[in-house]
């Protein structure tokens, strides 16, 4: 899927692309991800009655959502690799809590997007939560969160360290460190959700819980920006 991807993508002519040929890190970290997708599926319940089928029905949205999230990280991940394949001890190292921490991931992610899916289809589909645990719920999955995107920061600011051993031209440089801001950014936002709900749980564990969760609604106008400032800049760099 890895090759596929990378064949019929748009590349880039101004990147040189190290990693078309995926090692055996990538294969490793594509089979965990196939595994945290395999964990999802095995994890939902096989419906015995139509009530049960119609509860199993209302779960799909939660399902693609969990879905969705680990085909984002994984892209991420797969740019990177796609671009510097480190195959270094450094790499090797950061990309191991890499795919211990997307395998944790799936659980505090699949919970979290049941209990929404509960919350706005009004369906009851068997989650134990009481209203005082969901500020820790918000917690536990920004943390998973900020931790999966600031060792994918760590990859980018790994290879900005190693731009000379690696050669990287002006171009890539630059799209280096914007990668990074984007990261910083992608990071901040659960790191801040969590900030909110510590402060805020003292007071109303219910305003604490909502606030924590629309704090992710910053991801939309800072990856705006971002983006904005990211292709301004480009078209500076000539083909």
């Amino acid at each position: 899927m890895r090759n596929e991807l990378s064949k019929y993508s748009q590349n880039d002519p101004r990147i040189n692309y190290r990693g078309n040929n995926a090692s055996r890190v990538d294969n490793l970290t594509d089979a965990v991800f196939g595994i945290a997708i395999t964990l999802l599926i095995f994890n939902l319940s096989n419906p015995n009655s139509f009530t049960d089928l119609l509860t199993f029905t209302k779960t799909l949205p939660a399902f693609m959502i969990s879905i969705s999230f680990l085909i984002l990280v994984w892209r991420e991940h797969l740019r990177f690799s796609l671009i510097y394949s480190l195959n270094n001890k450094g790499f090797i190292i950061l990309n191991t809590i890499f795919i211990a921490l997307v395998i944790f991931y799936v659980y505090p992610l699949r919970f979290l997007s049941l209990f929404l899916t509960s919350v706005f289809f009004k369906v009851d589909i068997g989650l134990s939560i009481q209203s005082d645990q969901v500020p820790h719920l918000m917690i536990y999955y920004g943390f998973v969160a900020f931790a999966l995107y600031f060792i994918l920061f760590l990859f980018y600011h790994r290879a900005d360290q190693q731009r000379k051993q690696m050669q990287l031209n002006p171009y890539e440089i630059f799209y280096t460190k914007s990668q990074k801001k984007k990261l910083i950014i992608m990071f901040s936002v659960p790191l801040l959700s969590i900030v909110l709900v510590l402060i805020l749980q003292l007071f109303s564990t219910t305003w604490a819980s909502i606030i924590g969760g629309f704090t992710y609604a910053l991801y939309a106008p800072a990856i705006t920006i971002w983006l904005q400032r990211f292709n301004k800049k480009s078209k500076e760099y000539s083909l």
